[in-house]
């Protein structure tokens, strides 16, 4: 859970990032588009007054800084759109629209600013939205001529505007197509991220699972014992190890088959799971061998877990195909509890060594590490102890 949520943070951090980076270019096309003003109206183009004009300076940087400071300081995550696509290009609308009424001389050089505005939505609309965003700054611009000829004491020269306009129609018109077809690609790209996304995800699920029971795997356990192994080496931190084996289970596929087998150890896999804590973790190493980690846990309280989980196995019944009667299963624990800066081959073959006490001592029990019978300590030589051959150890 501590490897998702750091992966989750991760995720939001880059895409900050990117929200970042695109407002400051928003914010950095709005100034520019001040300068020009600026220029403009020292050059005797703009009809503003000078306190009309620091006005706008203000309120227009206000508004700029505005979208990267949210973005900076995390207040916009829990919007529904994290970019605040709509509000930025809106807020540039504005000001390009107040612009080019108040500076009429220059407007043919104003309207770059509209196609600057609909190429920065084709990065973030759906490709169906940028035809409704062109149709919009068109209509703005007719308002914009109308408002000059109802209310501005600046002369239009109709031929200039007539021809301008016509630039500017085509200009959308290109762009507005270039970007229906950059949005299809975006989506396309999108798309194909996310399948890859889910057969990495499936491929890595199929790593670290057993195919049979959907139990971690051998090798996704011993993961977790070094991670577990980590934790405890620092101090402050126990975690005890079960190994679960099931008793007289090949009984069952020389009786029913190996698919009644395979049945049995899928309902023993959700029992042991079910009768598990969230935070410890079960995994299958083969046969009928399970192995469950037990995280801050110590050797009592892992005896406890594991009688609990013993009896639960016993009570479960299992209903098998094919007209074959159900059946039960009894299983032998053993229990281990890591000692600070072992390696795990010695936890391991202490778990080991009590499982194979809880076989000798009649089965249908739980054995722990440091009740072994005593016959067992004396004949450690010739126990078969679950090897790591097969996996790196530590």
């Amino acid at each position: 859970m501590d490897s998702l949520a750091v992966k989750d943070s991760q995720k939001v951090t880059v895409a900050q990032q990117l929200r970042l980076r695109r407002s400051l270019m928003a914010v950095g096309a709005g100034f520019a588009n001040s300068l020009v003003m600026v220029v403009a109206w020292q050059l005797g183009y703009v009809i503003l007054s000078m306190e009309a004009l620091l006005v706008y300076l203000v309120v227009s940087s206000l508004g700029y800084l505005l979208f990267p400071s949210l973005i900076y300081a995390n207040k916009n995550l829990n919007r529904a759109d994290p970019s605040m696509t709509s509000p930025q290009i809106s807020w540039l609308f504005l000001m390009v629209i107040f612009c080019m009424y108040a500076a009429p001389a220059v407007r043919e050089l104003l309207v770059v600013n509209y196609l600057l505005i609909l190429l920065f939505a084709v990065f973030h609309y759906l490709p169906k939205r940028i035809p409704v965003l062109s149709f919009l700054l068109l209509i703005s611009y007719l308002l914009i001529i109308l408002a000059q000829a109802t209310w501005s004491p600046a002369p239009i020269h109709w031929q200039r505007e007539m021809i301008a306009g016509l630039v500017f129609l085509l200009g959308l018109i290109g762009v507005s197509l270039l970007g229906i077809e950059i949005g299809g690609l975006r989506l396309a790209l999108k798309r194909r991220n996310e399948n890859l996304a889910l057969l990495t995800a499936k491929n890595e699920q199929l790593a670290v699972t057993d195919d049979l029971t959907g139990l971690y795997n051998r090798r996704h356990l011993m993961r977790i014992l070094r991670r577990q192994k980590s934790l405890s080496d620092r101090g402050d931190y126990c975690f005890s190890v079960g190994f679960i084996d099931l008793d007289y289970f090949k009984k069952i596929n020389d009786t029913y088959g190996h698919g009644s087998g395979d049945q049995a150890l899928i309902a023993v896999a959700a029992e042991i799971n079910r009768s598990l804590r969230d935070v410890d973790y079960v995994a299958r190493i083969g046969g009928e061998e399970f192995v469950v980690v037990l995280s801050q846990t110590a050797y009592q309280k892992a005896l406890q877990i594991a009688e609990r989980l013993r009896a639960d196995i016993e009570a479960l019944v299992i209903e098998l195909s094919d007209g074959h009667p159900s059946l039960s299963l009894t299983t032998s624990i053993g229990i281990a509890t890591y000692q600070p800066d072992e390696s795990i081959n010695s936890l391991i073959q202490r778990a080991d060594k009590a499982v194979y006490a809880a076989k000798n001592c009649g089965r249908n029990c739980v054995v722990g590490e440091k009740e072994l019978p005593e016959v067992l300590e004396k004949d450690e030589a010739g126990m078969n102890y679950f090897s790591l051959d097969s996996v790196d150890p530590l």
